[in-house]
Order: structure tokens, then sequence, then C-alpha cells
């Protein structure tokens, strides 16, 4: 399933694997960035290591594509 061309939502970049991921399929108990904790915990779906980040390393991902 791919993501509409332009939709923005708050992403990661993770520190193990370096991809960049959507924070809320990493932490799906959260509706809002606010609501975390600063760190917070997330696990990056793509190489499923869990790591601690920092609230400013918040980005926003901008859908470009399919993926």
């Amino acid at each position: 399933m791919g993501y509409a061309q332009g939709y923005s939502r708050p992403g990661l970049k993770c520190e193990h694997c370096g991809e960049t991921f959507a924070l809320f399929l990493a932490r799906q108990d959260v509706t809002k960035v606010e609501q975390l904790p600063d760190p917070f915990e997330a696990t990056c779906p793509v190489c499923h290591v869990e790591a601690t980040y920092q609230q400013l390393s918040i980005g926003t991902l901008v859908a470009v594509g399919d993926r």
C-alpha cells in the first residue's frame, strides 16, 4: 500500500540501519508527537532494532511515490 503523493507524517532515521521510517509505524501507542516522552524508544520496522530517540530527531516524511 502506498501513500498519496504530498502526504506528510512524522518520521525518524534509524540509528542502526539508517533507513527512514514513519514514527507511527514504530510507535502505535501514541497519536500525537507531543504525547511522547523525551527521549522515547521506537523500533525500526525495517531492521527491527529498538533505539532511543530525542524529540528533536523527529523529521517530516513526505510521500513522493509508491513507497
